[in-house]
């Protein structure tokens, strides 16, 4: 659905009520929690990949399914890293980068510094947010051309890492280019990083570089075979895609750069949450689903941009108490969903419309 209207947007007061009726421990991260899921995530991931270079037929199918969604679901901790301090769970992204990040060419500097514009009122939906771009009000091409694009990502990270990354070293004015305007996870290339990559930033950028040139090293000595790194960028790639789509359901993507209230972000955002089904069966299986498409709390988006504070273990929690306390006329209803199809579905109907209406 569109944006409501300006007018609809409720007083800030409200909302700092409905915050205060979360616990306050609610808003405190679980380290047992994130390293249980983040280690789980990170082995069954990578051993699936192993016994999908192993195999082959649909065995090597259904392990590259289960390699890619174990390893986007490790991926993703790369949003908990940038809203947690590093006291709250000691080393986590240090291993994180170890285990996920630089292997799969993602290091947590690509977004650290990065993902808070988007939070941002002043730069929420405007041409300063590196995750935004009015997809509503633009050709359903540019959906299409966003979702493609995002399957070519692994050659992507490695022409950044492995071949920009090293000239950018020795040549200041490329580098300066690299740090600019290669070196944020973005959906809008117009963004400009502004936070200036750190030491441990370089270390990350460094040692992704030595993994792509690892690898090719093996491969052209025999040691490692084309299927493995077809099946590494296989896995990348399908990765990447689920979560372009996973992306363009987490907002109603109707701002033309303008800045917005809080109570316009969150409306401009969408939660999807469980739906009122009868049978328990099929609540479990439309829970696993969202979970799959959206892990680590990213389906409670609409509930994140609220309160981004809460730990994406308590963003469930938080969200059936929200939706028990409020009344049913509060703002956040209209922010839930039942499923992704039909954010989907209502984002490329309101494209071809803005595109009709321009032709």
């Amino acid at each position: 659905m569109p944006l409501p209207a300006r007018t609809e947007a409720p007083p800030k007061r409200a909302i700092d009520e409905a915050i205060r009726a979360i616990p306050i421990e609610w808003f405190k991260a679980s380290p047992a929690i994130y390293w249980a899921d983040l280690l789980s995530s990170a082995v069954l991931g990578w051993g699936a990949l192993v016994s999908a270079i192993l195999s082959g037929g649909w065995p090597r199918a259904l392990w590259l399914t289960v390699a890619a969604f174990s390893l986007y679901r490790a991926v993703l901790f790369i949003h908990e890293i940038t809203h947690r301090a590093q006291r709250d769970v000691p080393a986590f992204t240090f291993v994180w980068n170890a285990l996920i990040g630089v292997p799969l060419l993602v290091p947590s500097f690509t977004y650290e510094g990065v993902h808070t514009d988007h939070h941002r009122q002043r730069s929420y939906g405007t041409d300063d947010d590196p995750e935004y771009i009015p997809f509503g009000r633009r050709s359903p091409t540019l959906l299409t051309a966003y979702v493609a694009g995002s399957l070519f990502a692994p050659i992507i990270f490695a022409v950044r890492f492995a071949v920009l990354a090293p000239l950018g070293w020795v040549i200041r004015p490329l580098g300066r280019f690299v740090t600019d305007r290669c070196s944020a996870l973005v959906i809008n290339h117009r963004y400009v990083r502004r936070v200036p990559i750190g030491a441990a930033g370089r270390i990350q950028e460094a040692a992704a570089c030595a993994v792509c040139w690892i690898a090719a090293a093996l491969w052209w000595n025999g040691v490692l075979p084309v299927s493995a790194l077809l099946c590494y960028a296989g896995v990348s790639a399908a990765a990447s895609g689920v979560n372009a789509a996973r992306t363009l359901a987490a907002h109603r993507y109707d701002n033309e750069s303008e800045e917005l209230t809080m109570n316009e972000q969150l409306l401009d955002s969408c939660t999807i949450a469980p739906s009122s089904l009868s049978r328990r069966t099929r609540v479990q299986i439309a829970n696993g689903v969202r979970t799959l498409v959206a892990p680590v709390g990213l389906r409670y988006h609409a509930l994140h941009h609220w309160i981004p504070s809460l730990p994406y273990h308590n963003l469930g929690r938080a969200h059936r108490l929200l939706v028990t306390a409020l009344t049913p006329d509060a703002p956040y209803g209209r922010t839930i969903e039942e499923g992704f199809t039909p954010v989907l579905l209502d984002l490329l109907h309101r494209a071809r419309s803005s595109s009709r209406s321009r032709s």
